[in-house]
């Protein structure tokens, strides 16, 4: 979609605050149900309309409901599972809360204009500021780099700028061809980040001079990876661009996809290699050990060898995000039935066959979220959705986006949706696999899939929904997470214990970013804010996934 479409398209619209529904989850204890013998099917539920929220745009009113889009397609099963290795089983009712209307209420101050931070501070004593960008449009997990944040203008937005870390000061700032920047990476002085219609663009870090850019096909609901001066991305198949010469031509990890995982130059943009696949990729490609992982919207989880695209394996297992990948092992959420409920949980795989390791998921909990129409637990509601997705020119989904198996597979049926849809992805620290799930933090043993502890998220109010917490963010001791009704909340590694817990009333549906003591989160209504916790707790998390590989492991 070109620039003056868009803008065309886009004419009048601001985006405002996109509030979410929430449900109480409980622990499901079945007491046999095996991973091995689940297939997914959908469950619908009824599903009620809080009241409205009124746009910041020319009038436009977006109501905060529910998303009801039936579709449906073949069963999924979950992969082979090892009958030798068990794991805990199902989880006990949780010990430890954190209760969310005891957090300190953090006054965030009105920014009168765009692009002036204005200053806050918090009741025990940290500082920070907010800064507004325009169009009032949910933004993406920033990128640090050398005192420099790089962040798009938002689902929609022309929009991509570097900002200065501690002031938030415009440093560069470029027009894209088309909308809707995603979370950007950062490698060997260069950045990277595609617009959801529908190019790839490489820019040098200091200056913000294209270095190359890419029409890769319509829409792009995920975000690029680098590793060793590759870069990572899928795009659809079907898009009618000029074929590019190739390195290497693999042999198809599933013939006829509908989508592509592309390889290219990070220098130069030169294609190296491509992989047909079954669909887009869930939030970004993950880099490890020379071999690629990826979840696509239809469950699917692939293992690429790197360097020339050749299957390691691809499992059909009902994956529900991105993986991550530490000592041999690889970690992802999956979606099984207990019973007639949909429920979710953890999985450790072998990284070399794709096979998992336990007979059960491991702490399992009820995930009405991913069920059909559910919105898969993203802050948006239906109009929303129809407005953000409209304002881009997509009255309806494009057949290329495949959102029918995206619905089926984690409650997700628009290209908004699918954008910010990062489910309950996990991340490993000092051996602990850690994720947060429905309302529960999990803490679970790496070695050898015991919890170690679980902590409920209380005090929220009792309307449906989804998923509380954004993925955390890994500090050395801390996780640091952000929620789509406002809270930015940090918890202790090794025990659940709260750290701090502020009420911002800054809806956040993604990952923070930590840097030099301060958390970076956008918000759904346009603004980044910057935290500034004292504390060098908060360092090392540059990206979303931590690195430019989203494969940080602390």
């Amino acid at each position: 979609m070109d620039g003056p479409a868009m803008t065309s398209a886009m004419a009048g619209l601001s985006a405002a605050p996109i509030l979410s529904a929430r449900i109480s989850i409980q622990v499901v204890l079945p007491p046999s149900a095996t991973a091995d013998d689940k297939r997914v099917a959908p469950l619908e539920v009824p599903m009620s309309s809080p009241s409205a929220w009124l746009s910041a745009g020319v009038g436009l009113l977006l109501a905060v409901s529910a998303l009801l889009t039936p579709d449906s397609r073949p069963e999924v099963k979950t992969a082979r599972t090892a009958p030798d290795r068990a794991s805990d089983g199902p989880v006990k009712t949780s010990a430890l809360r954190i209760d969310l209307s005891k957090a300190m209420n953090v006054n965030l101050p009105a920014t009168s204009r765009d692009f002036e931070a204005a200053s806050f501070g918090t009741p025990d004593g940290k500082s920070g500021w907010v800064l507004r960008l325009p169009g009032g449009r949910p933004i993406a997990t920033p990128a640090y780099a050398d005192g420099m944040l790089f962040v798009g203008g938002g689902y929609g937005s022309h929009e991509f700028y570097a900002l200065d870390s501690e002031t938030g000061r415009v440093i560069w700032k470029i027009q894209t061809g088309d909308d809707g920047p995603t979370a950007a990476v950062v490698a060997d002085g260069m950045v990277a980040f595609n617009t959801e219609s529908c190019t790839l663009v490489v820019v040098e870090e200091r200056r913000g001079r294209v270095i190359w850019q890419e029409w890769l096909g319509d829409p792009l609901m995920s975000q690029p990876a680098i590793d060793k001066g590759v870069l990572f991305m899928a795009h659809p198949a079907a898009t009618g661009r000029p074929e590019k010469p190739l390195e290497f031509h693999p042999r198809p990890a599933s013939p006829r996809g509908s989508h592509r995982l592309l390889a290219a130059e990070l220098s130069t943009g030169r294609h190296i290699w491509e992989q047909e696949i079954s669909g887009d990729v869930i939030t970004a490609p993950v880099v490890s050990g020379g071999t690629v992982y990826f979840t696509t919207f239809n469950g699917t989880s692939y293992a690429l060898d790197a360097g020339d695209g050749s299957v390691v394996w691809v499992k059909a297992n009902a994956a529900t995000s991105a993986p991550v990948i530490a000592n041999g092992q690889l970690y992802e959420t999956r979606k099984t039935l207990a019973g007639k409920e949909t429920v979710e949980g953890l999985a450790r795989v072998d990284t070399k066959d794709g096979n998992a390791r336990d007979r059960e998921l491991i702490a399992k909990s009820k995930a009405e979220y991913l069920n059909q129409g559910s919105g898969g637990g993203v802050a948006l509601s239906s109009v929303a959705v129809h407005a953000l997705d409209s304002s881009v020119g997509f009255s309806a989904a494009p057949s290329s986006a495949k959102l029918a198996e995206a619905n089926d597979a984690v409650g997700v049926n628009s290209v908004v949706g699918a954008w910010a849809f990062q489910g309950s992805r996990a991340a490993v620290s000092k051996g602990q696999i850690l994720n947060a799930q429905g309302n529960y933090i999990n803490s679970v043993r790496a070695a050898d899939g015991r919890q170690t502890w679980q902590a409920e998220v209380v005090g929220l109010p009792g309307t449906a929904g989804g998923q509380v917490f954004s993925p955390p963010a890994v500090g050395r001791d801390y996780l640091y997470l952000a929620s789509a009704d406002g809270h930015l909340v940090s918890v202790r590694q090794s025990n659940g214990g709260i750290g701090f817990s502020y009420a911002l009333k800054a809806p956040m549906a993604f990952q923070p970013v930590l840097a030099k003591g301060n958390v970076y989160a956008g918000t759904s209504d346009g603004r980044l804010i910057c935290l500034k916790t004292g504390n060098q707790d908060a360092d090392g998390w540059y990206a979303w996934g931590g690195n430019a590989q989203h494969n940080k492991i602390q």
